[in-house]
């Protein structure tokens, strides 16, 4: 019994620590792109796994025999950023009536408040979509809890 208290006691203490604090943020948040400091409104999604990015155009290029991807978005106040990232992998994205579609995934770091996160974010058309970011649970996880009943509750602040 006494072991079973110092056991519940030390898993208690390892996950109230200040390191280990989840951050609490609505479905609707600013994330910034970083180092190119360029923001978006992001819908945040618990039930994707993967981040995505509404991109206006994108293309495959070669830069020191490593492919990389040039790409544009636009964010919700008509500015347009252009970025290039290496190629991390292609994402099969798989719908019910128009077949299989690969998707370019790169790593971006990512902020939200000031949690800045490398993470996989596949690039999309998400013209049909009022927000052009989607933030999965490779971001959120071990990070965040979602409240869906509030929005835009932190500023961007990493550089």
């Amino acid at each position: 019994m006494r072991y079973a208290l110092i056991v519940f006691i030390l898993c208690w203490s390892n996950i109230a620590t200040p390191n280990n604090t989840l951050v609490t943020i609505g479905w609707i948040e600013t994330v910034r792109i970083l180092p190119e400091g360029f923001e978006l409104k992001a819908k945040i999604d618990t039930g994707a796994d993967n981040s995505s990015l509404g991109v206006v155009d994108w293309q495959s290029f070669t830069r020191n025999g490593q492919e990389w991807i040039r790409f544009e978005v636009l964010n919700n106040e008509g500015k347009t950023q252009s970025f290039e990232r290496p190629l991390d992998s292609y994402a099969l994205i798989k719908r019910k009536t128009l077949g299989s579609l690969k998707r370019p995934v790169v790593k971006m770091w990512l902020c939200i408040g000031n949690k800045k996160l490398l993470v996989p974010v596949n690039l999309a058309n998400r013209k049909k979509f009022k927000y052009q970011v989607l933030i999965g649970r490779s971001f959120l996880k071990e990070h965040f809890l979602v409240d869906s009943a509030q929005k835009l509750t932190r500023q961007a602040e990493c550089n």
